[in-house]
C-alpha cells in the first residue's frame, strides 16, 4: 500500500533517532538524562520534521525499513560508544580493522542480491579509469567519515552522536539552499532554526 499526504511529515523517522537512542539507553540501564536534555532534545527532532515538511509518498515496506533503520542506527552508535569507552576502550582505527572486513562481505553480498555486481562489471566493460577512480575515492571518503564518527563517538557520547545527525541534516539543506538555490518554504526555514536553537541548547 502507498500513502502520499503532506501530514506524512511524521513519517520522518530518521529524526527520531536520538529518540530511540534515549529509549534504548533507559531500557537497557546505561545512562539517565536530566529533564533539561530532554527539553532540548524535543526541538532537535521537531526541527527537523518541520524543515523537511512536505510531499512524502511511502510503502508499508519502506516505512518499517526505515523504523528498523532508525532503530538500528540508535543501536549502533549506543554500541560503538560502549566499545570505544567502555571496559573494551578499543581505538577507532582497531575498530575500523576489525570491522571493515566484515562490512565489505555483507555490502558485496547484498550487492550481489541487489544486482549491483552486475551492473558494475557492464559499466566497467564501457568506462575508462574514472570508475576505478570514483570507487577508490568513495572507499576512502567512507574510511574518513567512519574514523571521525568513531573518534567523535568515544570523545563525546552517543546521544551528541545522534544529535549531530539532525543537525546534519538541516546544515545539508542550508547547503543545498545556497549552492543549489532550492527553494524552501517558510515553515521549512523555521524548522532549521528550530533544530539549530534545539542543538545549541543541547550544547
Amino acid at each position: 500500500m502507498v500513502f502520499s499526504s503532506k501530514f506524512c511529515f511524521f513519517f520522518n523517522l530518521r529524526s527520531t533517532t536520538p529518540v530511540f537512542a534515549v529509549i534504548l539507553s533507559l531500557i537497557f540501564g546505561l545512562k539517565t538524562f536530566s529533564v533539561s536534555t530532554y527539553l532540548a532534545l524535543t526541538p532537535v527532532v521537531l526541527g527537523v520534521i518541520m524543515a523537511t515538511y512536505g510531499d512524502i509518498s511511502f510503502t508499508t515496506y519502506g516505512l518499517m525499513l526505515t523504523v528498523l533503520g532508525t532503530a538500528l542506527a540508535a543501536i549502533k552508535t549506543i554500541v560503538t560508544n560502549l566499545v570505544l569507552v567502555g571496559d573494551m576502550k578499543i581505538q577507532p582505527m582497531d575498530l575500523l580493522w576489525r570491522m571493515s572486513f566484515l562490512a565489505f562481505i555483507q555490502c558485496l553480498m547484498v550487492a550481489q542480491w541487489a544486482g549491483e555486481v552486475s551492473a558494475l562489471q557492464e559499466r566497467a566493460e564501457t568506462a575508462d579509469g574514472f570508475l576505478l577512480i570514483a570507487l577508490i575515492g568513495n572507499g576512502i571518503m567512507a574510511f574518513l567519515l567512519n574514523y571521525a564518527s568513531f573518534t567523535t563517538n568515544m570523545l563525546s557520547s552517543a546521544l551528541t552522536m545522534t544529535v549531530a545527525a539532525n543537525i546534519k541534516q538541516v546544515l545539508a539543506i542550508i547547503l543545498a539552499i545556497v549552492v543549489f538555490h532550492t527553494h524552501v518554504s517558510a515553515f521549512n526555514g523555521f524548522g532549521i532554526l528550530v533544530t539549530l536553537a534545539g542543538g545549541a541548547q543541547y550544547t
